[in-house]
Order: C-alpha cells, then sequence, then structure tokens
C-alpha cells in the first residue's frame, strides 16, 4: 500500500520535475548561444527570466490570450486532432471583437458574439475532415491564410482609422487585467469540466487515444471532430477577441498586433502537458520571456534576434518532453 502510494505521488511531482529540468536545460541552451554572441550570459539570462515579472498586470494581460489559444490547440489534441488553425481564428475572432466594439457594445457582448466567428472556421474544418477527408492541417493552414488575407481587406476597406490607414478603429475602453484573468480562468475550469467531467470530454478523450473504441462508448467519431475543432475554433476566436480588447486595442493590415498568437499557443499547450490547468502556469511563463526578451533589447542594445533565439531554445527545451510523448504515441502508440 505504502510503495503504490509513493507510486502515485511519483507520478503526480513528475511533469513539474521534468519541466524543470526543461527549463535548466533551455536556460543552459540560452546561455551558450549568448556567449557564443559576444553577449554578457548571465545578464542576458537575468533579463529574461525575471525583468518580465516587474509588471504584474501587463504580464497578466498577454499571458490570457496565449492561455486560452493554448485552449483552442488542446481540446481538439486531446480528440487527436491537430488545429494549426488556431491562427486564423484568432484573426477572425479579433476582427470580430473590433466591429463589436466599434459599435459601441461593450462588454461582455465582445467575448460571447466574436468568438462565434472562430467557432465558425474550426466548424468549416471539422466539417470538410468528416465529409471530404480534407486533413484538418491542411485545411488550417489554407484557411489561415485565406483569414488572414481577409481580416486585412476588411480592415483597410471597412474599419480603418480615419487618421492611421494601415489601422483599424481603437477600442474606447478596454477590458481590465482583472476580468481577463477572471474569464481567462473560468474558461479553463470550463474547458477542464468538459473535458474530464462529462460525456462529451470522455468521447473526445477516447477518440483521442482509440477511434476503434469510440463506438463502443456510444460515441460517434464524425460528431465528435465536428464538435472538437469547433469548440477549438471557439476559444481560438476568443484568444484573438482578447488581444485586441485585453492588450493591443487595435489591429493592422499586418495583423502584428495578434500574429503569432495562435502558433504560440501550441508551444504553450505543449508545455504545459496538453491539460487546461497546465496552460495557465506555461503561459504566463511563455508571456515573461517574451516581455524579458524586449527588456534585453532595450538594456543591452541586443538585436531582436539574440532574444528571439534564447526564448527558442527555452521555448524547444520546455515543449520536447510532451512533443516527443505524442509523437512517440502516434508511431509506436
Amino acid at each position: 500500500m505504502r510503495l503504490a502510494r509513493s507510486d502515485i505521488g511519483l507520478k503526480r511531482v513528475y511533469p513539474l520535475l521534468e519541466s524543470l529540468a526543461a527549463l535548466i536545460v533551455g536556460v543552459i541552451g540560452g546561455f551558450i548561444v549568448a556567449a557564443a554572441l559576444g553577449y554578457d550570459p548571465v545578464a542576458s539570462i537575468s533579463l529574461i527570466l525575471l525583468s518580465g515579472l516587474g509588471n504584474l498586470e501587463y504580464l497578466f494581460s498577454i499571458s490570457m490570450p496565449l492561455a486560452l489559444s493554448a485552449l483552442a490547440f488542446i481540446l481538439p489534441l486531446r480528440a487527436g486532432l491537430f488545429n494549426i488553425g488556431v491562427e486564423g481564428q484568432a484573426y477572425i475572432g479579433a476582427l470580430a471583437a473590433i466591429y463589436i466594439l466599434s459599435l459601441g457594445l461593450g462588454f461582455p457582448l465582445p467575448v460571447i458574439l466574436a468568438p462565434l466567428a472562430g467557432a465558425l472556421a474550426g466548424f468549416l474544418i471539422g466539417v470538410l475532415k468528416v465529409y471530404r477527408g480534407v486533413n484538418e492541417v491542411v485545411s488550417s493552414i489554407m484557411l489561415n491564410w485565406t483569414l488572414f488575407y481577409t481580416v486585412s481587406f476588411t480592415v483597410s476597406r471597412y474599419l480603418r482609422d480615419p487618421l492611421i490607414v494601415h489601422q483599424s478603429v481603437r477600442v474606447d475602453r478596454m477590458l481590465p487585467a482583472l476580468e481577463a484573468l477572471i474569464l481567462t480562468l473560468a474558461i479553463v475550469i470550463a474547458v477542464h469540466i468538459i473535458l474530464y467531467r462529462t460525456t462529451l470530454g470522455y468521447h473526445i478523450r477516447v477518440m483521442g487515444s482509440s477511434p476503434e473504441a469510440l463506438k463502443y462508448s456510444g460515441g460517434s467519431e464524425s460528431r465528435s471532430i465536428i464538435v472538437a475543432m469547433t469548440l477549438g475554433g471557439l476559444l481560438g476566436g476568443l484568444a484573438g477577441t482578447l488581444q485586441v480588447y485585453a492588450v493591443s486595442g487595435f489591429i493592422d493590415v499586418t495583423m502584428s498586433a495578434v500574429f503569432g498568437t495562435g502558433f504560440m499557443g501550441i508551444a504553450v499547450g505543449l508545455i504545459g502537458r496538453a491539460t487546461p490547468i497546465g496552460v495557465l502556469p506555461a503561459s504566463i511563463l511563455i508571456s515573461a520571456l517574451i516581455i524579458g526578451g524586449h527588456r534585453l533589447e532595450l538594456r543591452l542594445g541586443a538585436p531582436p534576434e539574440l532574444a528571439d533565439v534564447i526564448i527558442g531554445v527555452m521555448v524547444l527545451a520546455l515543449s520536447a518532453p510532451y512533443a516527443l510523448r505524442l509523437l512517440s504515441l502516434k508511431l509506436w502508440g
């Protein structure tokens, strides 16, 4: 009995120890990169790791969209689907939020209505997979570019700022960081309940582990695919909504205010071990690294590429353990 309890305790602690070891490896890799490029490695790593913690309100503001985009990735992942279309879903969610806010409609309507645009994109990907056999990665990548140019055209033609023509109109009243944090916490808890406390979540997880067993559990593969992708799109749209409603306040024709939100969410989801609760600390960590990278450029006069490489090494080290585990399961079961 004691051995069994110790084994259970070790399984619970193991992910944390694995993440800590991966972070140490990433720090060592960043140290080597900074030294090799002629910068003070101690100062560089210290700035990247610690300076992002100086303004917690800003840290939480930028981490919440990343947490939501990670949820948009991991929920379909649990069904064995790779939702690389979170990026496009964030674009269209951001556009819908700007349009709703430009009409003078404030909280909570933007966070209720705007994500539906992302849900529609996810639904389309799911339908194409179920009824036309189109791989979700292929359709997601193509839809990302379609949505990019659709949003860019809409901003430049219909929602542009008269004074800054390459930008959209600005949000008059931003969503406070505390409200964004509370909203994100509620969504994280809701996704956790859906995945682990509902029949729908059970069917999604069964399909991800053994599609053949899904029919014996009373589930439908077609319905699970469409629902998982639609929910993923909804969360991706919400990530884009919060990116403009709580962080940037606008979008532009190059999508610079939203660009990378979906792709970075994939890394956050892997670092968080594809669990709803895990994405919260993972998103805060990655956001702190991003802020620290900006401080590195300002304090040491380093080019942005240095910060990008160091952060990239850390993110790769942190996400590699779970990514390799997924790959091994895919290849060898």
